[in-house]
């Protein structure tokens, strides 16, 4: 959710923009009288994307049907393929519309340490299907690889029907406002990156940054990376662009916000309907996943 935080922005980052003189306040554009606009962008978002919950539930119904599906296709051609319960790959975080630095929540990291500790210390284990003998795993990896096409079913249960083409009518709009009040904003904000010390003009090559400057790990096997000596400087970057990367948009976001309302109030309007099938879609999926979880047969990983 678009949050408004003026306090955020710690000693670093506030000297960071005075630096790069970026991301100056413009005459913002008017919401229509007695609407707030950051509250309607979070409403929006809420029902186009769901709730952390909710986007959990579609990640684990996912899950469990595609497994189930290869583990029937391994079926018919004589192996075992075990369908594990689900585990999340990655922390929750705030939706960003299309990345656009105009609708982007505010972040303290990019949750680029908490996935990489969570996924190490888990670590990879084998298939409860997969066999002990080499000679066997070999035909089994064979059989499973050639069903991987059967989860592409499932894939599409991650989000309700008609999430996905909401979510693009809604992307253009946001972007297309963004490019009309705001042209500059990219070019502005990859200077004060620029001035910051980062190489990074736009959102997606800030987190490209940040997941380089963490060390290489496998995660065959359970480790903990923080007691690698490279760690404590790769959370400090993360935690160092993510503080940059507030400060070189945030004095813009009222204004663009803001100039999204009247679009947004149309498109609620247009859309009302299918707004409320895909947050209805979205209520409803907590219930399916665990509807699932009770019926599909998992076995815990060896």
């Amino acid at each position: 959710m678009v949050k408004r935080r003026r306090n955020v922005a710690v000693a670093t980052a506030v000297a960071i923009a005075a630096l790069a003189g970026c991301a100056q306040p413009g005459m913002p554009a008017a919401a229509p009288v007695g609407v707030d606009a950051p509250a309607m962008l979070s409403a929006v978002i809420d029902q186009v994307y769901g709730t952390p919950q909710q986007r959990l539930a579609g990640e684990e119904r996912m899950w469990l049907t595609s497994q189930s599906a290869i583990a029937a296709c391994a079926r018919t051609k004589g192996v075992v393929y075990g369908v594990t319960p689900y585990q999340p790959m990655s922390p929750p975080t705030d939706p960003a519309p299309g990345d656009l630095l105009g609708f982007a929540p505010h972040r303290v990291d990019f949750g680029v340490a908490a996935r990489i500790e969570m996924l190490a210390k888990r670590g990879e284990t084998p298939n409860p299907g997969l066999p002990a003998a080499s000679d066997d795993q070999a035909r089994w990896f064979t059989a499973v690889e050639s069903c991987q096409n059967a989860a592409t079913e499932g894939e599409k249960l991650r989000v309700p029907d008609g999430q996905q083409e909401l979510e693009v009518e809604l992307v253009d709009l946001l972007g297309s406002v963004q490019q009309q009040v705001a042209p500059d904003l990219t070019r502005q904000y990859a200077s004060c990156m620029k001035s910051a010390g980062i190489d990074a003009g736009d959102l997606s090559e800030a987190y490209l940054k940040v997941e380089q400057k963490f060390p290489p790990l496998s995660f065959e096997r359970p480790s903990d990376p923080t007691a690698l000596p490279e760690w404590a400087d790769a959370v400090a970057f993360e935690k160092k662009v993510a503080a940059a990367d507030w400060a070189c948009r945030e004095s813009r976001l009222d204004g663009v916000v803001n100039a999204a309302a009247n679009d947004l109030q149309k498109f609620t309007a247009t859309n009302t309907a299918r707004i409320a099938q895909v947050a209805d879609g979205w209520k409803a999926m907590p219930s399916l996943a665990q509807t699932l979880r009770a019926t599909v047969k998992t076995t815990p990983a060896k």
